[in-house]
């Protein structure tokens, strides 16, 4: 198989993924360690390289193994791997050798956006678009790249196009849905969202999009629906919480459409039973109940399902999820006061505080 060649200008090399001792271009620190980084790379993917390092290129000359003669694939693996500055460095040097291949430009504009070099980004993923009309995917990553330059209205136009592209694409509906939530066209994007979990039910961040959207519009059941499936499909990780907080979120507005302009009597008579219950115990009873609290409501608890009961170690009887959540401010207020539990019953709290205080 020919040898393949590929150069770059020694400026456009990242030195980021050099020992800091041999970052200046020109030394000769600078150019073992390019070419220490390239053999290591190039090894990996197959064949023999040689390498050239002066002051001006960094040059690549490789025989490429007859069983693997591309090595995207390996690139594409790295980046997957969360290797953004290596997979990005090689892909700008295969670029040197096929600076119109769609692929190269896809996958570069991709990682770029990953690495929030969104303008170099947005060259790439435009040149790939150019190259290759049709592709629902390079529209898919432009117009998140653009979405994460702020340009949100150029963002929908491109998902647009990649849904139009291809129906069917999951990626396009819910990277589209999150758009249109951003340029205020909510109702639109909850079609997008439904769409993305049908296609993808396994997505934890379709189902959270859909949810958020859901809750925006008031549509409560169908957002308390889809924040539970998120939670369900992984309780753990940082999707997980929001999922949560926005599962708050929506039980917080329920709770003060109810409260009105005054505090709620029922959260009143739960936070002055707390009072009462949580008077006697030390500050280690009370991280212990903060604690079993805490667990007990990770899911988040039923403030407006009276019929939905929940039991604590050492406590007589069954509790409501608003009585579970002023039980929770109670404590930890106790414990450490001014602290913010995710749900607002400040208000009925300093009331049984007030009634609770008379009768001592």
């Amino acid at each position: 198989m020919a040898t393949l060649s590929f150069s770059i200008a020694a400026s456009a090399f990242d030195t980021s993924l050099l020992p800091a001792a041999a970052r200046q271009i020109g030394t000769p620190a600078y150019r073992e360690a390019v070419n220490q980084f390239l053999a290591a790379e190039f090894k990996g993917f197959g064949g023999h390289a040689t390498i050239r390092v002066d002051d001006q290129t960094v040059s690549v000359a490789w025989d490429p193994d007859s069983q693997r003669p591309n090595p995207m694939a390996a690139i594409v693996q790295k980046l997957q791997q969360g290797k953004q500055a290596e997979g990005i460095q090689l892909l700008e040097l295969i670029l040197s050798r096929h600076p119109d291949d769609p692929v190269v430009l896809y996958n570069l504009g991709l990682a770029l956006s990953d690495a929030g070099r969104l303008e170099r980004a947005e060259q790439c993923l435009r040149q790939a678009a150019s190259l290759n009309p049709d592709d629902a995917n390079i529209s898919v990553a432009l117009g998140v790249a653009l979405g994460r330059m702020g340009r949100c209205d150029e963002a929908v136009a491109v998902l647009r196009t990649a849904v139009g592209q291809e129906p069917r694409n999951p990626w396009a509906h819910r990277n589209l849905g999150a758009m249109l939530v951003q340029t205020e066209q909510t109702a639109e994007a909850v079609a997008h969202y439904q769409k993305a979990t049908q296609l993808l039910p396994a997505d934890q961040i379709a189902w959270l999009g859909l949810a958020d959207a859901c809750r925006l519009l008031g549509r409560t059941q169908e957002a308390q629906d889809a924040y539970g499936t998120a939670i369900n499909l992984n309780p753990h990780g940082e999707l997980a919480d929001k999922a949560r907080a926005g599962s708050n979120l929506l039980a917080q507005s329920g709770f003060d459409r109810l409260r009105k302009v005054v505090p709620r009597q029922d959260a009143v008579h739960y936070c002055l039973d707390a009072l009462q219950r949580c008077q006697n115990l030390s500050p280690a009873e009370l991280k212990k109940l903060c604690l079993e609290l805490a667990l007990a409501g990770r899911e988040g608890f039923a403030v407006h399902d009276p019929s939905r009961r929940y039991r604590l170690k050492g406590m007589e009887g069954d509790f409501s999820g608003l009585a579970m959540v002023c039980f929770l401010h109670v404590a930890m207020q106790r414990l450490a006061p001014g602290t913010d539990i995710g749900f607002d019953v400040s208000a009925e709290y300093e009331q049984a505080k007030m009634m609770f205080d008379a009768s001592i």
